[in-house]
């Protein structure tokens, strides 16, 4: 199985400097590669293969001499990149490519000759030797490749793959007793069909006066000095900090699920995150939640564990849905905690409700129908 490891780098003031160009190079590299293949395919609607593009990186590195003074795997990389995004966006799978920028996440890539010193705790990649690296866990196995990334909190991170001995458990069969359904929202992070509850931590909410403040004084300084500088210095890292708080949470969560011997199998919502998102007055809050992020670390979880997941189709009504009758409730609002069955009388919390809906039409996706 592969698995990545992500670490924190310190690296030494010749070590940033050859991160630095490595970025800018895969940047360029990465953007004019970007213009190539867009100009063909709309000028005269010609597409360009991943062979093909990595061709016109070698008329690159005649434009750019400076091409040299990094690992070229890294730059075949980049355009590998381009042309993975491309394909993605002629199969409507994404849409169109856009260009990097320098303020945003930088990143690039080492496929080979990649090594980690746990005596010394160091790593080394590709013209790049002995990097400090903080190795807060141990791994076994073959690395295949490292990506090394600064975020724009200038933090550098080493994301290491590695090909593990560890085998992806088998999932048991699906059964009632083991299953249990999994409504998310805004107001309650996840409620759960068997009881369980988990709240909603809006950590971006938390951080909202002091990031008010410094977007406050940045309005007052000149653009690109250095104290303007120091105020998005100041923006990025509570930008970080909330990241990284609300990812912690998620991976604490979907352990406590993905690690219950009680439960086997897990049935949630197709949502469609992206839709959510355009509603003015829930996007903010859906996205402190971060719904898609905690449904994509849930799959590779229980895909590790061996825990079936069930997603329900993105239209059935689970929160108008009677759990009692089945009767659907067409005049319920989504300002409605709690209501009321019209044909049986029985008295639902919505979010429950929906839980133990999302249970029952996952069973009856995953079972056989007697």
């Amino acid at each position: 199985m592969l698995k990545a490891y992500k670490y924190r780098l310190y690296p030494t003031a010749d070590q940033a400097e050859f991160f630095s160009k490595s970025f800018g190079c895969c940047r360029v590299a990465y953007n004019r590669t970007l213009d190539y293949m867009s100009l063909l395919w709309c000028g005269a609607g010609v597409s360009v293969s991943r062979f093909g593009a990595q061709e016109q990186l070698i008329s690159l590195k005649e434009i750019y001499p400076w091409f040299g003074e990094v690992n070229s795997q890294s730059l075949q990389y980049a355009v590998k990149q381009v042309a993975d995004a491309f394909k993605n966006w002629w199969e409507h799978r994404a849409g169109h490519p856009l260009l990097k920028r320098k303020k945003d996440r930088q990143s690039f890539h080492n496929p080979q000759n990649c090594s980690v010193d746990w005596k010394h705790k160091t790593l080394s990649i590709p013209k790049c030797k002995d990097i400090p690296i903080v190795l807060h866990r141990s791994f076994y196995g073959k690395i295949k490749d490292v990506t090394i990334s600064m975020n724009p909190d200038g933090k550098y991170y080493a994301s290491i793959l590695v090909d593990t001995a560890i085998t992806a458990k088998p999932c048991s069969v699906v059964e009632e007793t083991t299953t249990v359904g999994i409504d998310t929202g805004v107001k309650t992070f996840a409620v759960c069909s068997d009881g369980r509850e988990f709240d909603t931590p809006h950590f971006a909410k938390a951080a909202e006066k002091r990031l008010k403040h410094y977007q406050r004084e940045l309005r007052h300084k000149t653009k690109g000095s250095s104290g303007w500088k120091r105020v998005q210095h100041h923006i990025a890292r509570i930008h970080a900090k909330v990241a990284n708080q609300r990812l912690d949470y998620i991976h604490k969560v979907t352990h406590q699920l993905t690690h219950d011997s009680q439960v086997r199998t897990i049935c949630i919502e197709d949502l469609n995150v992206k839709g959510m998102l355009r509603n003015r007055h829930l996007a903010y809050s859906i996205a402190d939640a971060s719904i898609g992020r905690f449904y994509s670390i849930l799959e590779y979880k229980c895909r590790w564990e061996g825990v079936n997941l069930i997603r329900i189709g993105r239209w059935d009504a689970s929160s108008r849905t009677c759990s009692a009758c089945g009767e659907v409730n067409r005049r319920l609002k989504l300002s409605d905690r709690t209501w009321t069955c019209m044909s049986c009388g029985s008295v639902h919390d919505r979010d429950h409700n929906a839980s133990g809906n999302i249970k029952s039409f996952g069973l009856r996706m995953a079972l056989p129908s007697d």
